[in-house]
């Protein structure tokens, strides 16, 4: 009678505990590579408007680890890198702005480096088969700015600046959302759209300028800049 009234007690148990059991994946990993425009020169694509942005078109690559408490909310983190070129016009208007170089002309010019590393909350909907996650973060970015060499003319004299490259760290914002469709168990294509925002000053950059007849001198200055970034960048997400 007692093993009898145990065993009932152990079916209901399993009954229970099963029909609380997790209909979802509570863990997934979203790793990608693709496509990264600054946040400015995706302005000038769409809306043709040129504001002496400095970074252009780049590569991006990220990983998104999120953790689902519940079926629909949870907690996403971003670890994301992206290497941009660096456009000539913004280098020129800086050279205008700072020495007042005439016709500016870039001899060379390095890339853009950020990496960045965000937590925050995220939504998903749909299910295995088809899904959509939208995620905000907040979190810290590392980012170099490039070494460039502009010539061009002050007064009378030709002027060369060579700008070295400086890192700056800052908090960084984001926000991004991804599209999957299931290939097979836990495993699904991902196309990602992601956004990282970074203000931040890069202190002591030094710029070395030859003028025509004089020696070269070297100054320190502080530069502010807005780095924003946009990934658009397709991979694989394993859900478990």
């Amino acid at each position: 009678m007692i093993r009898s009234g145990f065993l009932g007690f152990f079916l209901v148990a399993i009954c229970i505990s099963t029909g609380f059991a997790q209909d979802y994946d509570r863990f997934t990993l979203n790793i990608a590579a693709g496509k990264s425009l600054s946040v400015r020169e995706l302005a000038t694509k769409v809306f043709g408007e040129t504001r002496g942005e400095i970074a252009g078109d780049g590569i991006g690559a990220q990983f998104v680890a999120c953790y689902y408490p519940t079926k629909r909310l949870g907690l996403a983190a971003r670890v994301s890198y992206n290497k941009n070129e660096t456009r000539e016009e913004g280098i020129q208007k800086i050279a205008s702005n700072q020495y007042g170089i005439l016709n500016p002309v870039v001899v060379e010019a390095k890339e853009w480096d950020v990496l960045s590393a965000m937590i925050g909350p995220t939504l998903r909907l749909g299910g295995s088969r088809l899904g959509l996650e939208g995620r905000l973060l907040v979190g810290y970015a590392k980012v170099n700015s490039p070494m460039f060499v502009t010539t061009g003319a002050f007064q009378n004299y030709n002027i060369n600046v060579e700008t070295s490259s400086q890192m700056a760290s800052d908090l960084a914002y984001g926000a991004g959302a991804t599209f999957h469709i299931g290939l097979f168990s836990g495993v699904a294509l991902v196309v990602n759209a992601d956004a990282s925002l970074i203000s931040t000053t890069f202190k002591g950059v030094n710029n070395k300028v030859t003028t025509t007849g004089f020696p070269p001198v070297t100054q320190s200055v502080d530069i502010q800049q807005n780095v924003g970034v946009v990934n658009v960048t397709g991979g694989l997400r394993f859900a478990f």
